[in-house]
C-alpha cells in the first residue's frame, strides 16, 4: 500500500472530495514521444482515481501539445463507415463514436485535426469542434470542418443547445475535469447524451504492463479514471451515468506490448500503428473478454442530466 501524504497541497487531496490521496513512489515516464518527463501519481482509496502530483506547468504543456499533437499525416482523414470498415471497428474494439445514435447539433470538444467531425458531416449531421490548439484548428478547417478555437473551459457556449457531446480523451488532459463538465452540461438539451471517454486505471492491462501501460501518457494526462470516479464526478454535476461499456482496440495493446519492449531496450519512442491488422486480430479475444468485464483499456460512459 502506498503511504498516505497528508501535504495540504490540492494536488495531495482527491479533486471529487473524498478525502487525501495515497502516493504512489513509482515514477511514470513517457512511453510515447521519447519525451523525458517523469510524473508521480497520488491514489484516492474511496473513488479509486489517480491524480498526477508534478505535472509540467500550463505553459510547458501548451507547448508540448502544440509540438507533438497536431499530425498533418492524420488531418482530412474520414474514419472508416462503410460496411466492411464497421465490421473491422467491432472486431478490433474500435467502433467509432461517429457511429453511435447521436443527436444533433454535436460538439466534439478536442475535436484536434477534426477526423470525427468529417465522418459526421459525411452521413449529413450538423457538428462543430472546439479545439485549444491553433495548428490543429488550422488543420481542421483547411480539411472544411467548423471549428472554435480555445479552451473549453473558458470559451462561451450556448445553453441548452447541443443534442450530444464528445468528450472523448478529454477529461484526463484538463486541470479541472469538474468545470469541464459543469460547462458542458449547461450546453446540452434536456434530452442531449454526452460520451465521455476515459483510459480505465482498472484496467487489467494496467497491472499487465506496470509503468510501461501507454495509457498512463505521461506527462498529458492530469487525471486517471475508474468507472466509479466518473460517475461520482457526473452526481457533482448535476448528472449522472446512463450506462457503462470499456473498449479495448488491438493496436493499444499492440502499444504497450512495443512500449515494454521499448523500456527494455531504454527506448521510449513508439512507431506508427498503421497497418498490422492481422497482429490486431490475434490480440482481439482476450482484449473482448477483459472489455466485457469493464477491465479494458478505455471507459466509455453515456452522461446525461440527472432527473
Amino acid at each position: 500500500m502506498p503511504n498516505l501524504d497528508t501535504t495540504s497541497t490540492s494536488r495531495r487531496m482527491c479533486s471529487l472530495d473524498c478525502g487525501p490521496l495515497g502516493v504512489d513512489e513509482t515514477v511514470y515516464r513517457d512511453n510515447r514521444f521519447g519525451l523525458p518527463n517523469t510524473i508521480r501519481i497520488g491514489w484516492c482509496a474511496t473513488c479509486g482515481m489517480g491524480v498526477t502530483l508534478d505535472p509540467p506547468t500550463q505553459q510547458e504543456l501548451s507547448r508540448l501539445y502544440r509540438e507533438t499533437y497536431a499530425s498533418e499525416a492524420l488531418a482530412g482523414q474520414v474514419p472508416r463507415t462503410s460496411r466492411v470498415g464497421h465490421a473491422w471497428h467491432r472486431l478490433n474494439g474500435s467502433l467509432p463514436l461517429t457511429d453511435y445514435p447521436l443527436l444533433p447539433p454535436v460538439l466534439d470538444v478536442g475535436a484536434n485535426t477534426g477526423e470525427a467531425l468529417l465522418a459526421l458531416g459525411a452521413r449529413g449531421i450538423p457538428a462543430i469542434g472546439l479545439e485549444p490548439n491553433p495548428r490543429a484548428v488550422s488543420l481542421a478547417r483547411a480539411a472544411g470542418v467548423e471549428m472554435i478555437e480555445g479552451p473549453i473551459e473558458s470559451t462561451p457556449l450556448p445553453q441548452r443547445h447541443f443534442g450530444s457531446v464528445l468528450l472523448s480523451q478529454v477529461l484526463e488532459h484538463v486541470e479541472e475535469p469538474e468545470s469541464v463538465l459543469r460547462t458542458v452540461s449547461d450546453a446540452i438539451r434536456p434530452d442531449g447524451v454526452v460520451y465521455v471517454i476515459v483510459p480505465n486505471v482498472e484496467s487489467i492491462w494496467r497491472f499487465v504492463f506496470g509503468p510501461d501501460w501507454v495509457h498512463w501518457h505521461v506527462p498529458f494526462h492530469l487525471y486517471h479514471f475508474t468507472e466509479r470516479s466518473l460517475a461520482r464526478l457526473a452526481s457533482r454535476c448535476g448528472m449522472r451515468v446512463r450506462r457503462f461499456r470499456n473498449v479495448t482496440p488491438g493496436e493499444w495493446l499492440l502499444m504497450s506490448i512495443q512500449a515494454r519492449r521499448n523500456a527494455r531496450r531504454g527506448c521510449y519512442e513508439l512507431e506508427s500503428f498503421s497497418g498490422r491488422y492481422g497482429r490486431r486480430i490475434l490480440v482481439a479475444p482476450p482484449a473482448r473478454l477483459f472489455d466485457v468485464i469493464h477491465r479494458g483499456d478505455a471507459i466509455v460512459a453515456e452522461v446525461v442530466l440527472a432527473r
